[in-house]
């Protein structure tokens, strides 16, 4: 017969609970896993799955700290590393969405926006790019990489430590200026296209002056974006398949 003790199963309780919330905050802050379309009860039963795979080497978890003001502590830093994983796997697409703002004011389409319930104002460019760069991210397995990148955290910080230490790693500034480098040197290509195309047409403006520029340049300029959009969004899959590895393996070295 197979008997265990009070402790022991508190124990496993605690070496099960403290992944648990790790898994959990991330989904809850991921792209894709914490949209709506992705039920609760599905979440929990993949964060209960993954914890249940890595409690056996998520780290030495004393049930003795587990209880009381310490535990909370111990939860808090869960769910802390949980959150930043999935904060930075969703500023990625914050550099898609700044580079199409700059590439909709470039074309001339600033004043096309909306209002976006989840993000306030929104520029019609700069959300389309984030949509189809969301759509790239599902079909380059983003999502499992995230969920790769909380479980090989634990190696690097593991379970039942009371330790903050991770949080001064990576600074906010750090990943708002790589986030920036990669907006930019995704809009760069696009704004300088479409910059030649205004040159152009006020050259042109300059031999034909009978031309009436306002009533052909706007269209020009729409129809040329439009046209290096179809272009270059197919070929966003290498900036992101890189930005996904860069800004995840900083979490994990």
């Amino acid at each position: 017969m197979i008997t265990f003790s009070e402790s022991q199963l508190f124990g496993w309780m605690a070496a099960f609970l403290l992944p648990l919330f790790r898994v959990l905050a991330m989904m809850s802050s991921a792209p894709i896993l914490s949209n709506r379309a992705f039920t609760v009860r599905a979440r929990v039963g993949l964060a209960a799955l993954v914890a249940l795979v890595v409690a056996p080497f998520a780290g030495p978890v004393d049930p003795s700290g587990f209880a009381g003001p310490a535990g909370l502590v111990l939860v808090a830093r869960e769910v802390l590393i949980g959150l930043t994983i999935g904060f930075v796997a969703r500023l990625l697409f914050a550099a898609f969405e700044i580079a199409g703002e700059a590439i909709g004011l470039q074309m001339g389409l600033s004043f096309a926006g909306f209002f976006d319930p989840q993000q306030g104002q929104a520029n019609a460019v700069g959300r389309f790019v984030n949509t189809i760069a969301m759509l790239a991210f599902v079909a380059l397995n983003g999502p499992l990489a995230v969920i790769v990148t909380v479980v090989e955290s634990f190696s690097t910080y593991p379970a039942g430590v009371a330790s903050f230490a991770f949080v001064l790693e990576r600074t906010p500034v750090q990943l708002g200026g790589e986030i920036f480098a990669l907006a930019l040197n995704l809009a760069l290509p696009f704004m300088a296209l479409l910059l030649f195309s205004s040159l152009s047409l006020g050259v042109i403006s300059r031999v034909a002056p009978q031309l009436q520029l306002m009533s052909i340049g706007f269209p020009v300029t729409i129809f040329t974006g439009l046209l290096l959009l179809t272009l270059g969004l197919p070929m966003i899959e290498a900036p992101l398949n890189a930005g996904i590895e860069r800004m995840l393996s900083h979490l994990v070295r």
